[in-house]
């Protein structure tokens, strides 16, 4: 360590010459809020997802759902619709809008003689004609939730978006014109749809992103005034932390990486890691220098002492990061490698810069006896917990047993049934939007099965479409579908419209003669492109599509087994099998394998930290007393999840992982201090009462930093943002509180 001081000058000018490498890389960051990336390419389900979007179409992806409110009491107002007929054109005429579905100018297919011609479900030309229209609207049930609200105060329009910009910033653009649209119209509307809940999404992410940055630099900056009433106990930590930002986003650029909706995470985190480093060298290096040790010797010291701890804080939070490598999907691999490597640039940065700034700074300045890290109270609340450890370990191990047994129960109660934005709280309008559509429509969420046919039969052959009009049937009793979009519903509506749209005709023909000739008809009035939606070429494969409300993983789970279950018990299992996919189910599977992968890389760092724990000290003893303490805070923080409901989701998995990796750095520097003193020929309470008051202020002071770091975030309306917010404050809390109370007892009950 002696050597980070003797050649401190030539580390600078190494340090200016990376950090200007990596400033200028930089510029190559770009931000890609991309939903897309988050699939793994690898996986079967996404590669057979790819095959079956190359057939088809993802047209529910790509829908927007507009709703109109009439002024009147219902929307049959010629004045109305003509208004919204106008507006529908206008918002259907804008760039990269590809088609649209609209109830003013799209209508029923009715046979006249030899010909067809189509009746729009609503006209407007006159009064009377409004009148028809809403005869028309009573007696057709079908209209009711697809173009007309059951109450008829809303008229629903549906526009699909080029699916070229699906997932690019074409897409929010669009959303932008769409809303100037519907803003200057100054009609009463809601919006929804996959798309723009996307937009949505990234707004709010951004916005908050900078929000909580700045609230977090703010509060971490005061934290660092008030504790040491100094300039530079300020600006050289805050410095270090920049330097460690440059160097981690230069990297990222120079490597072709982009900020995501998960490595944005990266910049508070370093924030405060970062921080954490610097606040153990100056605390270690102001009692060094209150206790009249000279400058250079108190530097030397302080390195020595507490540099290799600090090491080992860095590398067991970077180990942390590093086990979501684990996961197959691209985001969280990517995140936990920058993050475990910016962990190990703050460590490397901290040693560079703070030796050599400390060296020129006055230490007078870092002693004012109004400094919150100078303050006699400190002394006297570490003796207070030192003595209840002694005289109350009894009682402090009994509660600590009681409420950790309470909390493994309530760990088994945690929800784990997600939705597709839960993200967003009940009295958002992005989420109420929604809501109004799934109660007065058919919800926005895609639902999607590919069909095979089987044994060389085809999907249009009678046999077969009688058992997918089977499936179809029973997948609509199960819960509130949409119409469905295949080859079945086509056959049906051909037969329909050729029979004079006699409601009895309203199903599959009796022949397949009949099939034929009505496929054949659909192919000659321009319908290929319909079919080409619905089927391959060579009729092997098909789809059945659908949207329905969002209504959790858990009751898709129930819909997927039942028509599994139907499928084996009630069909023809030799003509056609069949394979759920589309982007929500994708989606959902993610999310359920992200969940379960951040446990699998939660239990790798424990292991792999555990091993390493066990090297070090080589006592099985030290390696119970070093793991214990952080389980802790892991079973409290789930016990909280499991006592208020709170869902197991990604951004509260990622926690867990998170936490873990920072909160085992107070560990690690008491079980440190605690070596040094034994090492010194202390008995073991004496060398407990000297690490608790050597290293329990930096432990105070750093989990402080922590707690405004990542605690701002629980201002946040957004529901990932919250939750990564308050259970990493909650567990650095649990883990502070373990690390004080818990680990003197267990050193003075295992240590031999």
């Amino acid at each position: 360590m002696e050597q980070i001081l003797r050649y401190r000058k030539a580390l600078l000018w190494g340090l200016v010459a990376i950090t200007l490498f990596f400033g200028w890389n930089l510029f190559k960051l770009e931000i890609n809020f991309s939903f897309e990336s988050f699939y793994a390419r690898s996986d079967p389900e996404f590669q057979y997802y790819e095959s079956h979007r190359q057939l088809f179409d993802e047209t529910q992806n790509y829908m927007l759902c507009l709703a109109l409110k009439s002024p009147g009491p219902d929307i049959f107002d010629a004045r109305f619709l003509r208004q919204a007929d106008s507006l529908f054109e206008e918002i259907r005429g804008l760039p990269r809008i590809d088609s649209a579905l609209l109830a003013t100018q799209f209508g029923e297919i009715r046979r006249s003689g030899l010909g067809y011609r189509m009746r729009p479900y609503l006209q407007f030309t006159s009064q009377e004609a409004v009148e028809r229209s809403r005869r028309r609207v009573l007696a057709d049930s079908n209209l009711s939730g697809n173009f007309v609200s059951p109450d008829l105060r809303y008229l629903y329009g549906y526009f699909f978006m080029d699916g070229e910009i699906f997932d690019k910033s074409e897409r929010d653009q669009l959303n932008e014109q769409i809303e100037a649209v519907l803003a200057h119209s100054g009609m009463e509307y809601v919006l929804t749809g996959i798309p723009y809940i996307r937009t949505q999404y990234i707004r709010k992410i951004g916005s908050e992103l900078l929000l909580f940055l700045s609230l977090s630099a703010l509060l971490i900056i005061s934290v660092l005034f008030f504790t040491y009433r100094n300039f530079w106990g300020v600006v050289i930590p805050m410095l270090a932390v920049l330097v460690a930002l440059i160097w981690v986003l230069g990297l990222m650029g120079a490597t072709g990486e982009s900020i995501n909706l998960i490595s944005n995470l990266l910049i508070p985190i370093i924030f405060v890691v970062g921080t954490s480093d610097v606040i153990h060298l100056i605390t270690k290096y102001i009692s060094e220098m209150r206790e009249g040790t000279p400058k250079e010797v108190a530097l030397s010291k302080t390195l020595r002492e507490i540099g290799f701890a600090i090491f080992l804080t860095s590398l067991t939070t970077a180990i942390g990061f590093a086990s979501l490598m684990v996961s197959r999907l691209p985001p969280i691999r990517s995140f936990g490698l920058y993050a475990a490597i910016g962990v190990m640039f703050t460590f490397v940065i901290a040693f560079i810069i703070m030796p050599a700034a400390l060296y020129r700074i006055p230490a007078s300045g870092f002693m004012h006896q109004k400094a919150l890290g100078n303050l006699r109270f400190w002394h006297g609340m570490l003796m207070g917990i030192y003595r209840l450890t002694r005289t109350k370990s009894r009682q402090i191990l009994l509660t600590s047993a009681l409420v950790l047994g309470a909390c493994v129960l309530l760990i088994f109660q945690i929800p784990t049934d997600t939705y597709l934005i839960e993200d967003l709280g009940s009295e958002d309008p992005v989420r109420q939007d929604m809501v109004f559509f799934e109660q007065q429509s058919y919800g926005i969420r895609p639902f999607e099965i590919g069909i095979h046919a089987k044994n060389g039969h085809q999907i249009t052959e009678k046999a077969v479409l009688e058992e997918l009009k089977k499936l179809q049937d029973f997948i609509r009793s199960r819960q509130h579908f949409g119409p469905f979009l295949s080859v079945v519903t086509l056959v049906e509506q051909a037969n329909y419209t050729k029979n004079f749209n006699l409601k009895k005709h309203q199903r599959l023909p009796d022949t397949q003669v009949e099939i034929d000739e009505l496929l054949t008809l659909a192919e000659l009035r321009g319908g290929q492109q319909l079919l080409n939606n619905l089927m391959s070429a060579d009729r092997t494969r098909a789809r059945l599509s659908s949207r329905v409300p969002d209504i959790g993983t858990d009751a898709f789970e129930h819909i997927y087994a039942d028509i599994d279950s139907f499928y084996h018990h009630h069909l023809d299992t030799t003509l056609f099998t069949y394979r759920f996919t589309g982007h929500a189910f994708l989606t959902e599977n993610n999310l359920s394998y992200l969940r379960n992968s951040l446990m699998l890389g939660l239990l790798i760092a424990f292991i792999v930290i555990g091993v390493i724990m066990g090297l070090l000290f080589r006592s099985w003893r030290m390696l119970c007393i070093s793991m214990l303490p952080n389980v802790v805070p892991l079973i409290l923080t789930g016990g909280v999840m499991g006592l208020f409901g709170i869902t197991l989701t990604a951004s509260t998995a990622i926690v867990f992982v998170v936490a873990f990796g920072i909160a085992v750095d107070d560990t690690i520097h008491f079980l440190m201090r605690y070596r040094l003193e034994k090492q010194k020929g202390h008995h073991i309470d004496a060398a407990i009462r000297n690490t608790m008051l050597g290293t329990g202020k930096a432990m105070l002071l750093t989990s402080l930093v922590l707690l405004g770091g990542f605690g701002v975030l629980i201002a946040s309306d957004f529901g990932g943002t919250f939750n990564t917010g308050l259970f990493t404050a909650l567990t650095i809390v649990f883990a502070l509180l373990a690390d004080l109370f818990l680990l003197p007892i267990l050193l003075r009950w295992l240590e031999p």
